[in-house]
């Protein structure tokens, strides 16, 4: 070969650069020098597959970690109306992925808006598939995945060349996968506890709050009662946890080997969806317009109450849930049943096993014409709170389930022939039962007070919870007497006339708007002094607790103790604190503020001469504002001190109040006080204590 001259030469990967030798026997060394670019050039132009290969590969490892986000389980668990459409949109990145190597930007300003372009266009694909065939699917996970691909897809081409810049990102994003790992393993575990307080009419509470304290159940739901000296839990996918409390700080939980037999993955299996609780799916009017059919939420599949009773040494676990029929596509409403001795119980040991006391009829279908329209399964409308009668009886409220006829063909509640609707008296031994009162919706509180009166709280449609006094024999009125109106409208259309309303039984109260109503106590255990004989009704929309001050069977007033979380269910502790269960998995716990009880003795038994506070005026005696250290008989506004306390003089200390509580006129021989004394050393130091804060 032979150059004339100067030669212009392109190497590959290298601008264009003349040479020009100087002599022939320069030729051969240039030649070999372009050999040389030529051939280093081509391992390096493969080098450059290798980082965003790896790249990819972990953006993909990170993106699997959305089922567990969204859902709570692997996506290999996912159903197969679940792991189909994830499985599209991960495929989408991939494809995305692999379109962004072919075409190899050279600069982070080249190829950009091809990448995004030809990202958006495969996702484009994929989504309007999923509008094709009607497909319903997360919206965290179907926007998470696309944005993901839009920023990490472009990202290796933008972190240059250099060794350390590739390995600080590679390092970064397996952080961030390492991390998102790590959080989701640890979270559940770290309990937490905080520290409130709460204003009320007569006192102020003590909040405590214990977060996280329980494993996560699937779903919401749940409910408490008392087990010897300790407590039980069964949360909503139906596991039992025992808990009690070493200090206020410090709650031990144990989780009992007791699975409650609720069949939730074969209501998944058949809904096509997790048994999960999905805080970010849109309502379930708005899937089914979108989804373009009626669909299903294993959400709402779920266990409803726990009642414990406990004779002599031998315990009684009923739980209530919903319990599905494969075969015949349909669900009803259980109890079952776990009977053993209660130490035995108590530390897990193996027993006989559960067993149905009783299961609701007919099973209601989710397909054909004697399905509820619109939504099939409306879960939370079950009811299934439970009380005893007497030791050989139980009551149980079981829902309609929406099986109104407005949305169905049937009206259950009015139907002597179905479960729904009603409340049941169960004999305990046998199961045998009996329909004890018809005409409810959704009576999800129940509660039988020392007297024997049953009281139960009940969902209205919009407007219209109700508290009733259940008598044996009544008709309630559901679907026909409601002050409750239909979702959008302004009546509820199976509403009669007043004049035809005659025979069913009124509400002692109603709600309106609704407050969404769960589970209502009546105070007894003493702690609550001011307290009782009261009601105290839970809520779940309001998240507030309702004190309904009754007397003979009227309801006096409502006094809203904002709680700030959804109230699932509530009990009375055994030292008389009140235990709240909330749809966020929280436990709360009330009792008096220290202090609060002094304040409560000095309403009941000094405010009547007394006041705790400058006002206009005194009343027969003078007030106590700084009582603690002020000199005795010296309220100048105060005229009508007895001559006998001007004799002793001196400051009130806290022991010389204390001798005047316990003996008014041993201590001040000649008082006009006609207080007789009569308090309790306990009640003395309370009192004091709230005389301190005067």
């Amino acid at each position: 070969m032979e150059f004339r001259g100067s030669t212009e030469v392109e190497t590959e990967g290298l601008r264009r650069v003349w040479l020009i030798p100087p002599s022939e026997k320069d030729v051969g060394p240039h030649f070999d020098f372009l050999n040389q670019t030529r051939s280093k050039g081509k391992p390096h132009r493969r080098g450059q597959w290798h980082y965003p290969v790896v790249w990819y590969a972990m953006c993909v490892v990170l993106l699997l970690l959305f089922p567990v986000l969204t859902y709570g389980m692997a996506f290999w668990r996912l159903p197969p109306a679940q792991s189909l459409p994830f499985g599209c949109l991960m495929a989408s990145f991939v494809l995305s992925a692999a379109c962004t190597l072919l075409i190899r930007p050279s600069s982070p300003g080249r190829g950009l808006g091809g990448t995004i372009a030809s990202t958006m266009a495969i996702f484009g694909v994929v989504f309007l598939g999923f509008v094709l065939t009607r497909t319903d699917y997360s919206r965290a996970i179907t926007l998470g995945i696309f944005t993901s691909a839009l920023v990490l897809v472009p990202a290796p081409y933008f972190v240059g060349t250099a060794a350390l810049h590739q390995a600080l990102a590679l390092g970064g994003l397996l952080a961030a996968a390492a991390a998102g790992s790590f959080a989701l393993r640890v979270t559940p575990d770290v309990a937490v506890h905080t520290n409130t307080s709460i204003k009320t009419e007569f006192y102020n509470l003590d909040v405590h709050t214990y977060s996280n304290a329980f494993p996560k159940s699937a779903v919401r739901g749940g409910a408490l009662a008392r087990i010897g000296d300790r407590y039980l839990l069964v949360s909503g996918d139906g596991h039992l946890h025992v808990f009690s409390w070493e200090a206020v700080d410090h709650m031990t939980v144990h989780t009992l080997p007791y699975l409650v037999p609720i069949n939730g993955e074969a209501f998944s299996a058949a809904a096509g969806r997790p048994w999960a609780d999905r805080s970010d799916w849109v309502p379930q009017e708005t899937q089914s317009r979108e989804a373009g059919h009626e669909i299903l939420n294993p959400e709402w599949f779920r266990t409803y109450d726990l009642l414990v009773q406990e004779v002599s040494a031998s315990t009684r676990i009923f739980v209530s849930h919903a319990y599905w029929h494969v075969g015949q596509e349909c669900w009803t409403e259980r109890i079952s049943v776990l009977e053993a001795n209660r130490a035995a119980l108590l530390r897990g040991e193996s027993v006989s096993g559960w067993r149905t006391l009783y299961e609701t009829s007919p099973c209601l279908p989710t397909r054909g014409e004697h399905r509820r329209r619109g939504i099939p399964f409306v879960g939370y409308f079950g009811g299934g709170r439970m009380a005893l009668l007497n030791p050989e009886t139980l009551l149980l409220t079981v829902g309609d389930f929406g099986f109104d006829g407005a949305a169905s063909v049937h009206a259950y509640a009015q139907d002597p022939a179905a479960s729904y609707g009603k409340t049941l008296a169960i004999n305990i031994t046998d199961g045998n039962t009996q329909i004890f009162t018809i005409g409810h919706r959704n009576a999800e509180g129940l509660y039988i007070d020392r007297s024997g009166t049953i009281w139960s709280t009940e969902h209205g449609p919009q407007g219209g919870d109700e508290l009733n006094q259940l008598v044996r024999g009544a008709n309630y009125g559901w679907p026909f007497a409601t002050y409750g109106t239909d979702y959008g409208s302004f009546s509820w259309p199976l509403n009669k006339p007043v004049a035809e309303q005659k025979g069913y039984e009124a509400p002692v109260f109603a709600w309106v708007p609704s407050i969404a109503v769960s589970n209502l106590v009546g105070v007894e255990r003493g702690l609550f002094a001011q307290w009782q004989g009261d009601l105290l009704i839970a809520t779940l929309k309001a998240a507030t607790l309702f004190r309904a001050r009754v007397r003979d069977g009227q309801v006096k007033y409502l006094e809203p103790i904002a709680i700030g979380s959804r109230i699932r269910d509530l009990i009375e502790g055994n030292d008389g604190s009140l235990l709240l269960w909330t749809d966020e998995q929280k436990l709360i716990s009330l009792r008096p503020k220290e202090g609060a009880t002094g304040e409560t003795l000095f309403a009941e038994k000094c405010s009547g001469c007394h006041q705790p506070n400058l006002m206009i005026g005194n009343r027969i005696g003078p007030d106590l504002v700084g009582i603690v250290g002020r000199q005795v008989a010296s309220v100048t506004s105060y005229p009508d001190y007895s001559s006998s306390l001007h004799r002793i003089g001196g400051t009130w200390t806290e022991e010389r109040l204390n001798e005047f509580l316990k003996a008014p006129s041993v201590f001040c021989p000649g008082t006009r006080m006609d207080f007789p004394g009569d308090v309790s050393a306990t009640e003395r130091r309370a009192i004091l204590s709230y005389l301190r804060t005067l």
